[in-house]
Parts: structure tokens; sequence; C-alpha cells
């Protein structure tokens, strides 16, 4: 096992200040396909706004609304009021909470300062699911036994293995080795771990082939991440010295909007693992984004930098504001589309527009058969 690797825990530091200061997201990049799931306004929606429910299941535990804090941070004592604050938010609100990259537990060889600052989401969100969250490449350095440690020190309810080549490509110290003989050592971990392995990105979108690599491992929770949201490629681009290959690389790849836009890594997910849990994350950052992937077929949404933005803004109050908001719109839209829950949202009218449905086309998604198969005969 590594020692203490202070290259790590300091990245995590740097993570945030540049999400913080930097434009960082591909938000208006998506806004228009966004705009292309259009639901059906109903004047007369036959419900009682008063009882529209927004609860769901996941991972065992009963959710008051169908929504995950994403993996944000950890490993530094300076983060750790951080993900207190955002795991009492989860609590309070009865929805899930994932961490950050549980690496600099691994570099740090398990101190118990650097487990605290991950170990606080466990002991302050007891009430809803946590997740833990390492990377694909780091997977190749242990053993089933080492990746239950590391679930075990923050008791973890799953744990979410993130790809991100684009960020290792990108990022200074980078581990570029993403060959797929690794898909081995997940289907052990899916047999042997004990708890449910989730695969997710980190903001450029899951494919149908990647979706179909680990669904044959048994994998069968997806967090598509798509690129709407936090472009950590150009959070990378931006820890490199100016004029370095990497930067001018990064930056590049950033403006030519290098990734998967969220709803269509959400259509390619649900297609190619019909069955799964889908998680809709990447600029799902309000309650009417996360309507219209729950219409598209997500059966949660994830959301990271705008609820750390408005804690460190706003305090405890301005997290808890920006979700009540989030849940607001999410009732709002449920109710105006004449459902009483977030499942019938799936049987109620929808249209795409034309990028939407062109895109389905071209990678072999017959529309029609999505609709009835997904929306359980919603007309489209």
């Amino acid at each position: 096992m590594l020692g203490v690797d202070e290259v790590h825990i300091r990245r995590k530091l740097e993570h945030i200040g540049i999400c913080l200061k930097e434009d960082t997201t591909f938000e208006n990049n998506c806004k228009e396909l966004f705009d292309e799931i259009i639901l059906i306004h109903q004047a007369l929606p036959g419900v009682d706004y008063n009882e529209v429910d927004l609860s769901t299941e996941f991972l065992g535990y009963e959710l008051k609304a169908p929504l995950v804090i994403e993996a944000i941070t950890g490993g530094h004592v300076q983060v750790k009021a951080v993900n207190e604050k955002l795991a009492m938010i989860a609590n309070e609100y009865g929805i899930s909470i994932g961490t950050g990259s549980q690496r600099p537990i691994l570099t740090s060889n398990f101190s118990d300062e650097v487990v605290e600052t991950y170990r606080v989401v466990r002991e302050r969100a007891r009430d809803v699911p946590v997740i833990g969250n390492i990377g694909i490449t780091q997977i190749r350095l242990l053993s089933v036994e080492d990746v239950k440690r590391l679930v075990d020190s923050i008791q973890a309810d799953a744990l979410a293995i993130h790809l991100n080549p684009a960020q290792e490509l990108v990022q200074p110290e980078g581990d570029r080795n993403f060959k797929k003989d690794i898909l081995l050592r997940i289907a052990d971990l899916v047999k042997e771990l004990g708890i449910p392995i989730m695969v997710k990105e980190v903001g450029n979108g899951l494919s149908m082939e990647t979706i179909k690599s680990f669904r044959e491992m048994g994998v069968r929770i997806f967090d598509v991440a798509g690129a709407c949201g936090t472009n950590w490629v150009k959070v990378e681009a931006y820890r490199n010295p100016e004029k370095s290959l990497l930067r001018e690389v990064g930056l590049s790849l950033s403006n030519h909007k290098w990734g998967i836009p969220t709803p269509l890594s959400l259509v390619e997910s649900r297609a190619a693992s019909p069955d799964s849990t889908i998680i809709a994350s990447g600029g799902v950052w309000n309650g009417i984004y996360a309507a219209k992937m729950f219409a598209l077929g997500a059966d949660l949404a994830g959301f990271a930098r705008p609820i750390l933005k408005a804690l460190v803004e706003h305090g405890y109050e301005g997290a808890r504001k920006y979700l009540e908001r989030y849940i607001a719109e999410l009732r709002a839209v449920v109710f105006l589309a004449g459902a009483e829950n977030v499942r019938e949202l799936r049987a109620k009218p929808i249209v795409l527009g034309p990028r939407l449905v062109g895109y389905m086309s071209a990678r072999g998604i017959n529309v029609e058969d999505y609709i009835k198969k997904t929306r359980r005969g919603a007309i489209g």
C-alpha cells in the first residue's frame, strides 16, 4: 500500500477552487437538448397537488425524492465540513449522497484523519444511501479484500467505480491505462463485494458500448454523468502550466464539446440496459430538467456543483434553499403533466425534438420502440 501522497490530497482542494472560480461547465451547450424534451401541460391534471408523491426506493432505502448529491470531495481536513453539511442536508431531505473518490484513503494508508473526511458522510446521513467511490484505474492495484476495507471504512451502501479517461488524459498526474482486461476484476467485485457496484462517468457520458461491457459483468446501476455539467477536462487543463501541451489539448477538447450530452447518454444507457437503475447527472441542475430526465427513462437524478456553490457562497441555509427549490420544481412538473408520481411521467405524453430523434436513429435506436418499452406506452 502506498504511503501518504500529498499530491492526491492537495488535488482535491485545487479541484474545488477551480470549479468555483473558473467557467468550467457545459451548461449552455445542452440547453437546446433539454428544450427538445417537451412534456405536455395538462390544464386539468386530474391530480391533487398535495398528493403528489416523489418517493422512490433505492439501495434498500425509501427516498423522499429520487435525487442524489453526486460525488464531490474528501481526503483533506479542510473539506470535512463540506461533506458533513452536505450529508446533513441529504439526510434531512431524504435523498442519496455519494462521496468523492476514496483514493486519498488508499494513498494515506487509511489514515484516521483522511478517513474521517469521508466517514463523516455516513455519520451525518444515517437514514439515506451513501455511495462510496473509487476510480477504475485504482481497481487494478487492489484485491477484493482491499476494496472491502475501503467500503467498510465508510460503511457504504454501494460502491461507484468511476470512469474518467478524458479527465485522466489531461490531468498532470493522470493514469491512462483503461484496457478492458479490468472488466474481469469488476466481475469479481460484483460477485464478492457484498454491496452493489455502480459504474459512473465523471462528466463525459456513458455510451451503449460501455454500458453493455459492464452489464455483461453483472453491473446493474449506472450514472451517466453526461457532458452538460462540470467539465472536468477543462478543470484539469487549468491545472497544467500555461502553453503546455496537456493544457492545450484539454482546452481544445473542451472547446469542441467532447463527450455525450446527458439526455443522449441517458437514452444510450437505457437502450443498452432496459432493466438497470439509471441515474441522470451532468447539468441536471434544476427540477425541470430532472422531470424531463425521468420522463425520458431515468430512475434518479444527480447534481453536485450547484449545491456545493450554494453551500460555499450562502452557507448551510443557502444549500437547503437550493434543494428546496429543486424539489418544488420537480413536484410542479409532475403535477402539471398530470402524474401522481415520478413513475407515471413515463406514461404521459412527450414530444422529442429533431436532434434527439436524429441521434437516436443514427445510433440504431428505434424511437417508437424506445418510447413503448421505456415509457410503457407513452406517445412520442
